[in-house]
């Protein structure tokens, strides 16, 4: 059974935290009531951690050895992925460790998704993790679903804690579906729960391309080192044949606008190679705020 309604194209390629609200979205300016129980927590190698109750956590993908340390002594015994990427199975396995991977888009929660979450917060035996890439949006959404399926949140707590974990109002889906979200009855069928599922190519692409410009945007300062150049250079190397691969494998799956925003971003790593070369850190800033934007316009267009 599919566990996700289809991910849309750029899912994966978010370089940039949205906040605020879509266009004739109500805005909820009020601060993030903290749900009872639930905790923040500062793990190696793991970003916005939170515990929600004695057997749930929520938080960034792990994707080295030090995070899968640090969950192994929270004596997590299983990780579920709601992230497009392919799970790490090997490092979870010699940790100890299995994988769930129900991987859903930032439209929100299909119901063969729902029902899967429903058979995770069922089925839990000894410590869960739950994750998407940074631990902000999809993450936290799947985690209020498997608290509102364990009893650990209410309705308006599941809420609070989408605000709490700083998930943006602009994926009004994933809201949507926490509001409206019922927890099936105890005679309904769940699905079978999978290690790693399948995703489309070009969402492996684009989930590729946000962890590239990641170490671009994480090393920028550090440009000045001969080993991190080198890596720069790879990493630019990279990025520009994912998005020339892009234009040429989909073409015939998206509409000219789509070729035409990967030809402008394949022209945007041409100008960072160059400004990275430079090692101008000003210019380097302003170009990767150029290519954040490019990114998020896409996104805006393509997401839904």
């Amino acid at each position: 059974m599919a566990f996700f309604r289809s991910i849309t194209l750029f899912s994966m390629l978010l370089l940039v935290n949205n906040s605020g609200s879509v266009s004739g979205q109500q805005t909820d300016t009020a601060p993030a009531q903290k749900p009872v129980g639930v905790k923040s927590m500062s793990l190696p190698g793991l970003d916005n951690v939170f515990q929600v109750d004695e057997a749930v956590y929520s938080g960034s993908g792990p994707a080295e050895q030090r995070s899968f340390d640090a969950l192994q002594k929270l004596g997590v015994k299983t990780i579920v992925s709601v992230d497009g990427t392919e799970p790490h199975l090997e490092m979870a396995r010699s940790a100890g460790m299995r994988y769930v991977h129900i991987p859903i888009g930032y439209d929100g929660v299909s119901n063969d998704a729902g029902l899967a979450f429903a058979r995770v917060a069922k089925e839990i035996k000894g410590p869960v993790y739950i994750h998407c890439h940074h631990g902000k949006h999809r993450g936290p959404t799947a985690t209020a679903v498997v608290g509102l399926c364990r009893g650990t949140f209410n309705q308006q707590q599941a809420l609070d804690f989408l605000k709490l974990a700083g998930t943006s109002k602009d994926y009004a889906g994933l809201w949507r579906d926490i509001r409206n979200f019922k927890v099936p009855s105890a005679d309904t069928p769940l699905p079978e729960l999978v290690e790693s599922t399948p995703v489309s190519r070009l969402v492996k692409a684009m989930s590729q391309i946000s962890h590239h410009f990641e170490s671009l945007d994480q090393m920028q300062t550090q440009n000045q080192h001969p080993l991190v150049r080198k890596k720069n250079h790879e990493t630019l190397v990279l990025l520009k044949e994912e998005f020339r691969e892009a234009a040429r494998k989909y073409a015939d799956d998206y509409d000219e606008m789509f070729q035409k925003w990967m030809r402008e971003s394949e022209k945007r790593v041409d100008t960072l190679q160059t400004v990275f070369q430079k090692d101008d850190q000003k210019q380097m800033a302003r170009e990767l705020k150029a290519f954040k934007m490019q990114c998020k316009r896409c996104h805006v267009a393509y997401r839904d």
